[in-house]
């Protein structure tokens, strides 16, 4: 259930069903020469996806808004970068606005990893859930739930690569990358352990998303009959 999609009574039934909202979160950034440049939203847009089919719910439009990303960490370009401030008001007063939609579960999916914008959105949410007891949020890197069964997150390397080949193969064009060196992220601008040229697939982008799903959709559950 989408809500930019979905007209009013749609939204409604879907909310009072399953009083789960789901928001996807990332940035504009820079994710190397074959991935699109809204990589972290995307990816955090088809999990969520993912999890609402699982658990029911409402999947709110992508947040794109990023502090700590790859324009002031290693100049590229291409990049927003927004600040701390405004990362923080945003995802204070979406709490807010969907406690009083009447969810009482929120759920942030946050496809970019920057330490800061993490922590950021992660203070917010436990001043949220200290603060009123209409709702619990929780939110996540989406690599949190996936990193022990071979899924770590990366920065446009072969998790996140893969995660595009299989979200939107459109978008990805390995043949962009040099084949004659390593890549580094200082002149790529991507890096982690699963070089993207040998080891990322649709398939992967798959099988990762469904370890997301099989380890989270439990606890959103969980967390809906508690609350």
């Amino acid at each position: 259930m989408r809500y930019e999609l979905s007209k009013p009574q749609e939204y409604r039934l879907a909310r009072e069903k399953a009083p789960i909202a789901y928001i996807p979160w990332g940035a504009h950034e820079w994710h190397g020469v074959h991935n699109p440049l809204g990589t972290d939203t995307l990816k955090a847009h088809g999990m969520c996806l993912a999890l609402c089919a699982e658990t029911g719910g409402v999947v709110f439009p992508p947040v794109y808004c990023g502090y700590q990303t790859m324009k002031p960490c290693a100049g590229f370009d291409s990049t927003l970068e927004f600040s701390i401030e405004c990362v923080k008001m945003l995802v204070r007063e979406y709490l807010e606005q969907l406690a009083d939609e009447g969810f009482r579960v929120i759920i942030i999916v946050m496809g970019h990893y920057g330490n800061l914008h993490v922590k950021a959105l992660e203070e917010e949410i436990e001043e949220f859930n200290a603060r009123q007891d209409r709702a619990v949020a929780w939110g996540f890197p989406d690599y949190e739930p996936t990193s022990k069964e071979g899924f770590p997150g990366d920065h446009g390397y072969g998790s996140e690569t893969s995660y595009m080949m299989f979200l939107h193969p459109e978008l990805v064009d390995l043949s962009r990358l040099p084949t004659d060196r390593d890549l580094a992220v200082e002149q790529d601008g991507i890096g982690g352990k699963l070089d993207p040229r040998t080891e990322a697939s649709a398939k992967r982008g798959k099988d990762g998303i469904s370890i997301l799903v099989k380890n989270t959709a439990p606890r959103i559950l969980e967390l809906l009959q508690n609350i």
